[in-house]
């Protein structure tokens, strides 16, 4: 059977409700009876107007000012908070130093219904007038140290004023509260005076009182009959007022003289003795719970003899009452213990004592409803537990953080007292004086069961709702060893296990051996005389799991077992592992083997045909599924396996081998805390009975755009600290059972409402999704994802606090809930507006132009037709002249040549839509002319003359005789016809500058072109070149010539 099934773990989780944004940025419920503003940057809360609000909270605002009719606008308010507004002292934070709360007098006194009114954390100096109704009122951590005035509150049950005047708070003053205003408080059950600075228990305490708190004042004597009337007490909370300032935390304020507590014999009577008949003289009957720690009460608890009247006690805390600088040899209760007969709970840590007495174990023996004995941190070295098992009652013994160590000499029955001396003097520790260090350990410390339980259940808190889901070492503890004896021996100074040392724990259903310095390999035997033991905790140690019967006798009892932080003996290496004896353990159910550093030299699988919880973190997985599929198959053998933890393994990916290969009855399964980039999605359906998936704090950046085929049972996805950009559609296409999805903490932007993913869609089964702590984009084409946000029905937690825009920039740290959708109306309303407007100015001036204007424009739309399709106008019917241009370059250069013919003649005469017919010497001279006369022809036959033109070898200008004649000619044509004819193209940078190109330039720039390097630069050449052609030089001259000069 199951620790949880999947009925009761949903029945753990919240409520899904609705999300009401009509009092935004807080928080309302579906019917606006219950307002959360906690944590939002408020001044006022002028908006909060409804008579159907019950309930609001207003802590940790900005709000500082509170008028008479601010609450007007919520006439049924029941319960009121306004706390940390403004803290008092060093308790304020260094930004509001200069805060000042002001509530006016008034401000509660249209609140008729108000019944619940919390003020705690706001540096109040006065109390404001209180309604009649009022129940509960919370005034902690305040300046109110002077209460002279009744509160007027008949129906007052609980009152909170600690902390209003101590050292971090502090008033240099006595707390002083009246009489009289006790006595205007018949109701009253609960009242909290700690850390207040009093002196004296305080007089004319309502006789209705249930439970008084006055821890850390400075009572120095708890006076004869203190406590008069007060015969309903239930709970006295004394614990540090005589304060011990050896090793103070804090500071520290001890009693005169440095004296403990005075207790008087008759401290604990309800009522004074009148007409001393000793019928009328009454115990505290009522009072179950006593806290006398701190105190320095180390002779009382010897030899006291106020024991004798607290008869009906279940629970007693007399902790940390060890006498400075002195460890007593054993520790001896006073024999008025034995009064105490409804004992439950006997707390004794951090008294300082090496062992209890004979005496004192018959004393607790006696005590038939004792059920914990709480011995933590007393340098206990010997203890003998066959006296301790004379209590039938005891079902909690906590002995950790001590230092037994069940040396052989000292763990048999019959040890006398001269062989515990001999075996003490073993000891290094100094009789007198405890060890500094554990002394530093503050008196709140935590146990070793807390430590034991800590480790696991922190590393299952794997969701953001704060409702564990996953069962822990904890639950198991409460399952198994609730009403059963267990034994605390963590953190002490065991070096192994043997047979002796359990002798009178033969009953313990629970065993922690936790945190020692146990370095051993388990055998067979060791456990032989604990037939009852169900868990057993042998975490942080230094053993080895070698043998394959080690713990074989506890095969048919044990269902728990935690070796955890035992990593000495997998880090050694070359050393072989095995993990066989796990066969052997048919009942077990829970194992830890995290944290163990396990990578490799170790059995190819784990067998077991019980175990349900493997919790595997903190080991090396990504050695042991990198070393050629040896480990594939680890888990497969697991067949009964519902729940597995591989967390924190250093993943970097997940093979569809290993996960397939994973044991098919697993129904959670967390790979959180990892370097997962990649995730085998489309196999997840080998895991057919998969409920529950943690992939939290990995690296994950994107989702598979296919349909994923998860099971009909799964019903939580964790993703978050991820970094996910976006959610496909289809993904969740077929997890219709999806309840819980957890996206937060990603890169996630926006979502398209066209296609948004199943599980955010009306109908789907989806109760709650996280979204915070993503970077969304806000603009008019996500404004639709703030509507969704607005009416969904699932639950979005930190909706209205931490779903914020990130994109663009002006919205940053904007709640996603602020979009408004008018503003975007506005924006297609107006681009509306310009777009109907060019319509019909346009429909109204084309009729009109093309009553006027018509043929004219039906000829440019030709003209540009025909440009567009690439038709020009024919070279040579209306031109004088036989070419465009004649080419004149140096022959015998090659690479002049090599451009000319495969460069320039190509693209103009070959390419474009004009297309230029030249004039070459080699091809287009006629034979057996001259060369002056096929020249002369060339020149005055061609539009234009181009000169290309190139550096010599030498670097100097090379001009043929050619190409000079042609050049003489041009010139002479500029003089005779007025036509400027000459274009020059340089092919080399390096060609000298002449005065005439100099010339040239200045006079007409764009009649001189240079072949450009970058080859992207070359169609911009060949642009210019085709212009120079085609257009009259004379036109492009600077303006500053004159038509003289030419």
């Amino acid at each position: 059977m199951h620790l949880f099934t999947l009925k009761n773990i949903f029945e753990l989780l919240p409520i899904v409700r609705m999300i009401n944004t009509v009092f935004f940025p807080c928080d309302t419920d579906g019917n606006t009876t219950a307002v959360d503003c906690y944590g939002r940057p408020l001044t006022s809360f002028s908006f909060i107007r409804s008579p159907t609000v019950v309930s609001l909270n207003l802590s940790e605002t900005k709000i500082l000012q509170l008028r008479q009719h601010a609450l007007s606008g919520v006439p049924n308010l029941e319960t009121l908070e306004i706390k940390g507004n403004c803290q008092p002292g060093d308790l304020r934070a260094l930004e509001d130093r200069s805060c000042k709360m002001e509530i006016h007098d008034d401000a509660f006194k249209r609140l008729l219904k108000l019944k619940y009114l919390y003020l705690s954390g706001n540096s109040l100096t006065t109390i404001p007038w209180l309604p009649e109704s009022l129940m509960v009122l919370d005034l902690q951590f305040n300046n109110i140290f002077n209460i002279l005035q009744p509160l007027n509150t008949p129906n007052l049950q609980i009152l909170h004023l600690n902390s209003n005047c101590f050292y971090v708070n502090p008033c240099n003053q006595s707390f002083n509260i009246s009489e009289r205003v006790f006595r205007e408080l018949p109701k009253l059950k609960i009242l909290t005076l700690g850390y207040n600075n009093f002196s004296a228990i305080p007089k004319g305490l309502p006789p209705s009182l249930e439970r008084l708190d006055l821890k850390e004042n400075r009572i120095t004597e708890v006076l004869e009959y203190a406590f008069a009337n007060l015969t309903l007490l239930n709970d006295l909370n004394l614990e540090w007022n005589c304060q011990r300032c050896d090793h103070a935390a804090r500071p520290c304020f001890p009693c005169p003289g440095n004296l403990p507590l005075g207790l008087n014999p008759h401290s604990f009577y309800a009522y004074e003795i009148q007409h001393r008949l000793p019928q009328l003289e009454r115990k505290l009957f009522n009072l179950k719970g006593l806290d006398l720690s701190d105190n320095l009460l180390a002779y009382t608890i010897r030899n006291g003899t106020i024991f004798a009247e607290l008869k009906g006690l279940t629970w007693i805390s007399l902790i940390y009452n060890y006498e400075p600088l002195w460890t007593f040899r054993e520790m001896i209760l006073s024999p008025y213990f034995g009064n105490m007969s409804n004992l439950q709970r006997l707390l004794l840590t951090g008294n300082f004592f090496h062992t209890l007495s004979l005496e004192s174990l018959d004393i607790v023996s006696k005590l038939q409803n004792l059920k914990v004995l709480e011995l933590r941190m007393n340098f206990i070295n010997t203890c003998n537990m066959t006296s301790l098992k004379r209590s039938t009652s005891l079902i909690n013994i906590d002995l950790s953080q001590n230092m037994l160590n069940f040396h052989p000499c000292c763990s048999s029955p019959s040890f006398q007292i001269g062989q515990q001396e001999s075996c003490q003097n073993q000891k290094s520790y100094s009789h007198n004086f405890p060890d500094q260090t554990l002394m530093l350990i503050d008196r709140k410390a935590t146990s070793g069961s807390d430590t034991w339980e800590y480790n696991h259940s922190e590393r299952l808190a794997l969701f953001e709702n704060n409702v564990s889901q996953i069962p822990s070492l904890l639950d198991f503890k409460k399952k198994f060893c609730n009403g059963k004896l267990l034994l605390d021996l963590s953190q002490n100074d065991i070096l192994s296990i043997n047979n002796n040392m359990f002798v009178g724990m033969e009953n313990a259903v629970c065993l922690n051996l936790s945190y020692n310095y146990m370095n051993q390999a388990l055998k067979s035997g060791l456990f032989k005389n604990m037939k009852k033991l169900v868990v057993l905790i042998l975490s942080y140690n230094r053993l080895d799991f070698y043998y394959k019967d080690a713990l074989s006798e506890l095969k048919e009892t044990l269902k728990v077992l935690d070796v955890s932080g035992n990593e000495f003996h997998f880090q050694m290496r070359g050393m072989g592992h095995r993990f066989e004896f796990l066969q052997n353990l048919t009942n077990l159910e829970f194992l830890s083997l995290a944290n163990n550093g396990i990578g490799m030299r170790i059995d190819h699988r784990l067998i077991s045909r019980s175990l349900k919880y493997l919790y595997f973190s903190g080991n090396h997985l990504d050695i042991m599924w990198d070393s050629d599929n040896k480990y594939t198959h680890f888990f497969q053998n697991l067949t009964n396996l519902t729940f597995l933890d591989i967390s924190d393994n250093h993943l970097a990916s997940i093979t569809p081998e290993v996960l397939v290969n994973l044991p098919g009855s697993i129904e959670t399964l967390s790979i959180s805390n990892n370097l997962l980039k990649y995730f085998p999605w489309q196999n997840i359906s080998a895991l057919a009975n998969l409920c529950h998936l943690n992939l939290s704090q990995n690296f994950l950046y994107y989702l598979p755009h296919t349909v994923i085929e998860f099971g009909v049972d799964f019903s939580l996805l964790d993703l978050s600290h991820n970094h996910l950009t976006n959610i496909p559609e289809g993904f969740f296409r077929m997890a219709t059972s999806l309840h819980y999805l957890y996206l937060s903490h990603n890169q996630i932007k926006a979502l398209n409402h066209q296609f948004l993913p199943a599980p955010f869609k009306n109908g789907s089964a989806l109760q709650k999704l996280t979204l915070h702590a993503n970077p969304f984009k806000c603009d008019c084409d996500t404004s639709w994802f703030a509507d969704f946000l607005r009416t969904t029905p699932v639950q979005i937690p930190y909706l209205t606090t931490d779903v914020h825009c990130d994109y663009p920039e002006s919205q940053q740290g904007v709640s996603v809930l602020s979009m408004d959708q008018r503003s975007c109306q506005d924006i297609y309303g107006g681009l509306a507006f310009v777009v109907c407007s060019f319509f019909a100015v346009a429909f109204t001036v084309l009729p009109l132009l093309k009553h006027l204007y018509g043929w004219d424009l039906w000829y440019c739309l030709q003209v540009l037709w025909a440009g567009h399709k690439g038709y020009s106008q024919l070279a040579g019917r209306d031109s004088q002249y036989r070419h465009d241009a004649f080419v004149v370059f140096d022959t015998q250069n090659r690479a002049v040549r090599d451009w000319v013919y495969n460069e320039l003649m190509v693209i103009l005469e070959n390419t474009g839509h004009r297309r230029f017919s030249l004039c070459l010497e080699e091809r287009d001279w006629i034979p057996g002319l001259s060369c002056i006369e096929n020249l002369h022809n060339a020149v005055y036959n061609s539009a234009k003359t181009v000169f290309v033109l190139s550096s010599g070898a030498t670097g100097g200008e090379r001009v043929t005789g050619v190409i000079r004649q042609a050049f003489f000619m041009v010139q002479q044509r500029l003089l005779d016809e007025k036509v400027d004819a000459a274009i020059l193209v340089l092919l080399d940078e390096m060609f000298p500058k002449l005065k005439y190109l100099e010339l040239r330039k200045r006079l007409c720039r764009k009649s001189v072109l240079s072949w450009p390097r970058n080859p992207r630069a070359q169609p911009l050449f060949w642009n210019q070149m085709r212009m120079a052609l085609s257009s009259d030089n004379l036109r492009s001259y600077d303006n500053n010539m004159s038509e003289s000069f030419i």
